[in-house]
């Protein structure tokens, strides 16, 4: 790849209380024409020496006076990096801590230059010597967000990304202040109409990882908080559907009406709210036009599919309709939500 090109892209390296290894790290960036913006995280005077070393070498810091945490640090650096290289092709995040080498970070810019509307993500092996929590962390997560998002991603923790410069002014409004930022960046992937390309880099730990300033219970629940609001949002809409639903049909019992029609007009105003509510709370505004048409097939579609089920299958299995009546309910329940996460409410 042509060193011109590569320098159009800035490394972006947000630090807390970092050690000579930063030092180490923008030298050899420096040395390969890489543009660097460096965030100093709150370390205060103790740490000032490091970040002047680096700026005596050619890279810019941008300063808290405070730890803000590394959701902050990484878009106080966009925004930076857009101030001072406005003719940036995108920014490339990586740790302080010596775990993104200076090859796999040239890598990742060369991916960017030939896949500019994507994010890239350096994506770790998980093979060898590999801290347990990270392993079993990182296996767990990017289940649940498969799930949630409909992307399939191999490493959804890596800190070494490089972000394409159409998305940088939508990910320094994107919420989030400590470690679950990244999460959420991934999260938009589909508000924001970029897709995903991954590139395998070396898996390394320091010391099993001991220098890392990530908090195992408080910012991991943050982070799953971040990927379960989109359940909870959706559990949330069709609960209240279904207390609208009730509480309607009652309403109208007692205006006078027939039950049929009672019950149809209830039907029709909960699902107005559960449509509503799916797209706009649930996923983001998405879907096209013909939004509302796909979602009532889906409600007609599963409905028919239920009742067949709880007719079906105690004719074959030992239980009861009542009983089996729950584990269809869940089941389908999941499917309609990777159905209106896919179909009804995908981009236009």
């Amino acid at each position: 790849m042509n060193s011109n090109e590569r320098s159009k892209a800035v490394v972006l390296i947000p630090a807390y209380k970092p050690d000579e290894r930063l030092i180490d790290l923008t030298r050899e960036l420096i040395e390969n024409d890489l543009r660097v913006m460096l965030v100093d995280d709150g370390g205060k005077e103790t740490f000032r020496p490091i970040f002047e070393a680096c700026e005596a070498l050619g890279a810019k810091v941008a300063v808290h006076a405070v730890n803000q945490g590394k959701g902050r640090a990484l878009k106080t650096g966009i925004n930076a990096c857009l101030n001072v290289w406005p003719d940036l092709c995108g920014v490339v995040t990586a740790d302080a801590d010596g775990q993104h080498t200076p090859k796999d970070i040239l890598r990742l810019i060369d991916a960017l230059l030939e896949h500019p509307d994507k994010l890239v993500l350096g994506s770790r092996a998980f093979t060898g010597n590999v801290p347990k929590k990270s392993l079993w962390g990182n296996m767990i997560t990017r289940t649940v967000y498969r799930f949630v998002s409909g992307v399939k991603v191999g490493d959804t923790q890596t800190g070494l990304r490089a972000l394409p410069r159409c998305a940088l002014e939508d990910m320094i409004r994107i919420d989030g202040e400590r470690y679950e930022y990244e999460m959420n960046v991934l999260l938009k992937l589909r508000d924001m109409k970029i897709g995903v390309h991954e590139v395998p880099i070396e898996t390394i730990y320091i010391n099993d990882n001991a220098g890392s300033h990530f908090n195992p219970v408080r910012d991991a629940i943050k982070i799953y908080m971040v990927i379960f609001k989109h359940l909870f949002s959706y559990i949330f809409s069709s609960g209240l559907s279904f207390v609208v639903d009730y509480a309607l049909y009652w309403l109208c019992l007692g205006l006078g009406l027939h039950r049929a029609v009672s019950y149809a007009a209830a039907r029709v105003v909960s699902s107005q709210v559960n449509y509503h509510m799916n797209k706009h709370a649930v996923f983001g505004g998405r879907g096209g036009k013909y939004s509302m048409v796909k979602y009532y097939a889906l409600c007609i579609a599963q409905g028919a599919i239920g009742a067949g089920l709880v007719w079906f299958l105690p004719t074959v299995l030992p239980v009861s309709a009542g009983f089996i009546k729950i584990p269809v309910d869940i089941v389908l329940f999941a499917i309609s939500y990777t159905i209106q996460r896919d179909y009804v409410f995908a981009n236009d």
